[in-house]
């Protein structure tokens, strides 16, 4: 609820600081101690300052105001005033008791473009004493009319909204949600989102969706909703028939927003929740995937330099290099797949069938389509048209290859260790990422080694080198006990046969 300064109110003989109930905070002799005091407070709770209401005869049909609504703080244009009487909201069922003392107003909403504000044609209505008169708001350039994405939402996600915010009413929401969302979905349930909040939606689809794997969290699971369920629908995400239509709409209109401005898009991928230091991780890459001479040989990038993620909540860029270590280590066969799938593999370092290099863009990728493949087949004439234009990769990180900034909102990665690449078609659905990267993360987990250190050991002995004792030792056993789980199978079966040159391999 914000809070205001007024001249007007009973309590107080010169300025009050109040709520917009008219609860007073503080009584003050001059206006400008009345402001103090009503920003130090705004700050206090993170939010925009009201401003000083306006008066009964301050405000006129065609004049500019500002207000605080769930979204956060909106702007509009009066249309209509209302002295007397009730006034109604058209396209709604929502109306407005008006007093001489305290006008009701009609206005309609703008929205922010890069270079001005758009009217739309949303109209609210509100009284006097919740808007602060501004400056007219400039109109955007015809240039910037033109690009205008539409940000119309269907009526699914409203809906979803509606529903989140009934069950954070009955307390289920969980202790992790921020207000910020609340408010969002608030304005989200009456139809209205803006172009930041539909590029943070993907984001947050993308990098939650394994929240809905657990019990309770699809509608008719016992326990249904969980706060990850209750997350999804304040994000404007169903959990239920509509949810790959609704990633599909955040994932379609964040990047007609980046197309707009002209950015490459990066994105965090859903994968199983990792610990930060020795998991796996995924980006893909929205830009250009190119065949040479038509033919089955094709190019482009898996990862750019100094390009600024998606929220991830963090930001993070990839820096020129990162990728150098990785790349020069000639024993391990990197992969590239199909959407991070083991079962559909394209082509590889070891075969030569894959190539890789970083230059003054970033991770150029080039690979040779296998012949005779179904898959491959389909996928070059996807490629080939054009509908095809995201790559992804997998990745650890070694020790001290990031950094962070001090608030930790910021994230350089200056030395990658890389995995695999992947072509991605459409909306991937990582619901488990690659059985070999499973894997790798399941065995590193048991041996209580990092990634890149059961990822080296592996190498080594594919290539018939000593191994670490004690590396040998733990993978010996994680080997054992991993015919009983499923998720490390994959990896492990093959090396069963041929235990006893692991521990041949072992240096004493």
């Amino acid at each position: 609820m914000p809070y205001y300064v007024t001249d007007t109110n009973p309590d107080c003989s010169g300025w009050a600081v109040e709520k917009e109930d008219g609860e007073v905070m503080g009584c003050h002799e001059t206006k400008q101690a009345a402001i103090d005091q009503m920003v130090a407070i705004s700050i206090a709770e993170d939010m925009e300052p009201g401003g000083e209401r306006a008066l009964p005869d301050e405000l006129a049909e065609g004049d500019f105001v500002r207000w605080d609504s769930s979204g956060g703080t909106a702007r509009g244009r009066v249309e209509h005033i209302m002295r007397e009487g009730t006034l109604g909201v058209p396209g709604s069922s929502f109306a407005i008791n008006a007093t001489e003392d305290d006008p009701a107003a009609l206005i309609r909403i703008y929205r922010p473009r890069r270079d001005g504000w758009q009217e739309t044609e949303t109209l609210v209505g509100h009284r006097f004493s919740t808007l602060t008169k501004i400056d007219p708001l400039p109109a955007p350039s015809p240039e910037d009319e033109d690009r205008q994405v539409d940000m119309t939402i269907p009526d699914y996600i409203r809906e979803a909204a509606r529903q989140g915010l009934a069950f954070y009413e009955e307390g289920l929401a969980g202790d992790g949600l921020v207000e910020r969302t609340v408010r969002e979905a608030r304005a989200m349930a009456r139809g209205d989102v803006t172009e930041d909040k539909a590029i943070r939606a993907n984001a947050w689809g993308a990098r939650h969706e394994p929240d809905l794997r657990a019990d309770g969290a699809r509608p008719g699971d016992d326990g249904y909703p969980t706060p990850g369920a209750v997350a999804h629908l304040l994000w404007g995400i169903p959990t239920g028939a509509r949810y790959d239509d609704a990633r599909a709409f955040w994932e379609r209109k964040a990047a007609q927003i980046r197309e707009e401005e002209g950015r490459t898009m990066i994105e965090a991928t859903p994968v199983e929740p990792r610990s930060k230091d020795s998991g796996v991780e995924f980006r893909s890459v929205v830009g250009e995937i190119r065949s040479e001479d038509g033919g089955n040989r094709f190019h482009g990038y898996a990862a750019v330099f100094n390009s600024d993620s998606e929220p991830l909540p963090f930001t993070e860029r990839i820096l020129p290099g990162a990728f150098s270590k990785s790349l020069r280590n000639r024993r391990r066969d990197v992969r590239a797949y199909v959407n991070h799938d083991s079962n559909m593999v394209l082509a590889s370092t070891r075969s030569k069938t894959l190539e890789m290099r970083e230059d003054e863009k970033g991770l150029r990728v080039e690979f040779e389509l296998p012949e005779g493949v179904s898959y491959a087949n389909d996928l070059r004439a996807l490629m080939q048209s054009g509908i095809v234009d995201k790559m992804s990769f997998g990745f650890t990180v070694p020790r001290g290859g990031d950094a962070w900034n001090d608030d930790g909102t910021v994230r350089e990665l200056r030395e990658i260790a890389l995995h695999e690449v992947s072509v991605v078609t459409g909306h991937p659905a990582y619901t488990g990422t690659a059985a070999a990267v499973r894997s790798l993360d399941a065995l590193a987990k048991r041996t209580g080694l990092a990634v890149e250190e059961v990822t080296a050991t592996l190498d080594a002995l594919a290539d018939g080198e000593q191994i670490d004792a004690e590396k040998a030792d733990a993978l010996i056993a994680a080997i054992k006990g991993s015919v009983k789980e499923p998720e490390a199978a994959p990896a492990v079966l093959g090396l069963l046969a041929k235990q006893s040159e692991l521990l041949a391999k072992k240096a004493v």
